[in-house]
């Protein structure tokens, strides 16, 4: 459908479409004002909104769907901000997402970057849902697994922050399955960790947002090593990798928040804290004669919250 102000439906249509953008905009304002009651309301106005664009043409103009699309994904954010015991908001959400998917599924993604984008994040929150409380992990990794297919592909090469989403997608693919505690598992969120580093490493110096990424993919590593250098001091068998990737995540992470430190930046400092008391027992442990030279290095972090043993 080609949209011709002239024609009066036309006309109707974008009023119908700039009705429900207002409606969207009152329901984040409020969300962001963090007013009592206001998950309720915004809830109440992304709903009219969702009806006013249901009406739309959205088999027939990409950016209705688009705007329908968003109707849903706002929807099912605030149902998982609520908290009602009377309602499975989650299950609600889930559905919700999966309403969203449907509709840019169907979108020419070639044609327009938010609507690729859109996409992998749509998935990549229903992964997030389903990874809440670990009610279904499985689920969940396959629903990061699609949003990464979908910034892999070839619509997506000009989404300006690209790499800084695959980064993020693979943390959470690593943080999904650090959370099972077999074999299997464990390799796959160290390679995930690896994969979400590699993907930050030329932005983590630059911008919060990816150090916060390459933080946590290094804390990963860190939780998913613990266990195996444990087994490796019962059994006296120590593998060097093991220890060098242990060591280098605790060295370069608590480098990166120093830095970021420097600029004002202190929120990582909970993250530092855990690296810096995984780094000295495995210094301790494995490689005693740098252990000195670590916690001089690092001794502004040495407040920990224990999340990290060997």
């Amino acid at each position: 459908m080609t949209l011709d102000p002239r024609n009066p439906g036309t006309l109707e249509l974008q009023g119908i479409d700039a009705q429900a953008s207002l409606f969207m905009k009152q329901g984040i304002r409020l969300l962001a004002a963090g007013e009592s009651h206001a998950t309720i309301e915004a809830l109440a106005l992304f709903d009219r909104a969702l009806e006013l664009r249901r009406r739309l043409p959205v088999e027939t103009v990409p950016r209705f769907a688009y705007g329908l699309a968003a109707c849903w994904l706002n929807r099912a954010e605030v149902l998982m901000q609520l908290e009602d015991a009377d309602v499975d908001c989650t299950s609600l959400a889930i559905c919700a997402y999966d309403e969203a998917i449907r509709l840019l599924r169907k979108l020419p993604l070639h044609e327009d970057v938010r609507f690729p984008k859109r996409l992998a994040i749509a998935y990549q929150n229903r992964g997030l849902v389903l990874q809440a409380g670990h009610s279904n992990l499985a689920g969940a990794r396959a629903a990061f697994l699609e949003a990464i297919a979908v910034l892999d592909d070839d619509c997506s090469v000009l989404i300006s922050d690209r790499q800084y989403l695959l980064g993020a997608i693979w943390l959470n693919v690593a943080n999904a399955c650090a959370s099972v505690s077999d074999v299997e598992s464990t390799a796959i969120a160290q390679d995930a960790a690896r994969r979400a580093l590699a993907l930050v490493a030329d932005l983590e110096a630059r911008e919060p947002t990816a150090a916060e990424v390459g933080l946590k993919a290094r804390h990963v590593l860190c939780q998913t090593l613990a266990p195996v250098l444990s087994h490796a001091i019962m059994n006296g068998e120590v593998t060097p990798d093991d220890v060098h990737d242990a060591t280098d995540a605790a060295d370069e992470g608590l480098g990166l928040v120093r830095r970021w430190e420097q600029k004002g930046v202190v929120r990582f400092r909970d993250i530092a804290s855990d690296l810096f008391a995984f780094g000295t027992r495995v210094y301790a442990r494995f490689q005693p004669q740098f252990l000195d030279e670590f916690v001089r290095d690092n001794s502004e972090f040495a407040q920990s919250t224990d999340t990290l043993v060997v």
